[in-house]
């Protein structure tokens, strides 16, 4: 494009920014809620090694949600019950477990670096949006006759 836009031209590059804007917006919060899961991952992780030598019978708190424990005592420490999606959990071994969490996680990772390369290319089409209406907006200042004070 030469630098001076149409009418249309403006009102379709003012559309696909905004589709830009939603887009990325909604990668932002993709890009959180993997986080957070990641974060979780690794907090199993560490869990189950650590859980790993403890002795049966040892008296522990457990996580029920939002900062809140119950205490339990562990009858078994040699095995874990891992979720492993659509509401579906299984008994491993704790081996097992933390080679399907370490696994679980590198997924997640490749994920992330996924949406962040996504989330990138539409922040760099939302530059080229913005350069193109800057410079339509230069032509047409220039064109405009100076105005007399």
């Amino acid at each position: 494009m030469s630098g001076a836009l149409t009418q249309q031209q403006l009102a379709e590059l003012s559309e696909k920014h905004q589709v830009y804007q939603y887009q990325a917006e909604s990668l932002a919060q993709q890009i959180n809620m993997v986080k957070m899961t990641i974060r979780d991952v690794e907090t199993a992780l560490v869990t189950i090694t650590a859980l790993k030598d403890e002795p049966a019978g040892k008296e522990t708190l457990v996580p029920v949600g939002f900062g809140s424990f119950v205490k339990a005592t562990l009858t078994e420490t040699d095995k874990v019950v891992v979720g492993i999606g659509a509401g579906v959990s299984i008994e491993k071994k704790i081996d097992e477990a933390k080679e399907f969490l370490e696994k679980k996680k590198e997924e997640l990772n490749k994920y992330l670096e996924q949406l962040n390369g996504t989330i990138a290319k539409i922040g760099q089409e939302l530059q080229n949006i913005q350069k193109l209406v800057q410079k339509h907006q230069q032509v047409q200042q220039a064109q405009q006759p100076m105005q007399a004070r």
